[in-house]
């Protein structure tokens, strides 16, 4: 099985912001569901090549290496009715694109909506904030690069 340093660094990335830890129980299911969902994921009529991490306990990472260039419609809604399907069995919610993840200076990953998030940094409690998780990275290279940003420098501050 492929990991995710064997991508390419053009390999689609698609990463979703769990409001909750993800435990060792929900961990399991990802893992169980993923595989039919892997084997069965087709793009322009050939097997996307993908790979399904849990990462930091708050995100999930659906990883493709594309081979033209793009994927089709069906391979893309294909990925979000997995991920809904996921928050069915799990519990979790992980489409609420009004979820912000940070990284604390004390190194812990927190969740909060950004409602909150940016109501501390206009009380100036922003201190806590080590660097904030970019979710809309689209590709391997983006996320390398761009999925933890320091605070100073990031999309909220």
């Amino acid at each position: 099985m492929m990991t995710f340093d064997q991508l390419s660094n053009d390999a689609k990335v698609w990463v979703y912001v769990s409001k909750t830890k993800i435990n060792a129980d929900q961990k399991m299911l990802i893992k169980e569901l993923s595989k039919p969902f892997l084997q069965n994921w087709i793009s322009h009529g050939e097997q996307v090549n993908g790979l399904i991490n849990v990462i930091e306990d708050c995100f999930l990472l659906i990883s493709a290496e594309v081979t033209n260039e793009s994927m089709c419609g069906r391979a893309v809604d294909a990925n979000v009715r997995f991920v809904k399907d996921l928050e069915n069995k799990t519990g979790l919610i992980l489409l609420d694109r009004m979820t912000v993840a940070y990284r604390t200076k004390n190194e812990e990953v927190n969740v909060s909506s950004f409602t909150n998030v940016k109501s501390q940094i206009k009380e100036q409690n922003s201190l806590e904030f080590k660097s904030i998780f970019n979710p809309l990275v689209s590709t391997k290279r983006e996320f390398i690069n761009s999925f933890e940003e320091p605070y100073e420098t990031s999309w909220i501050a």
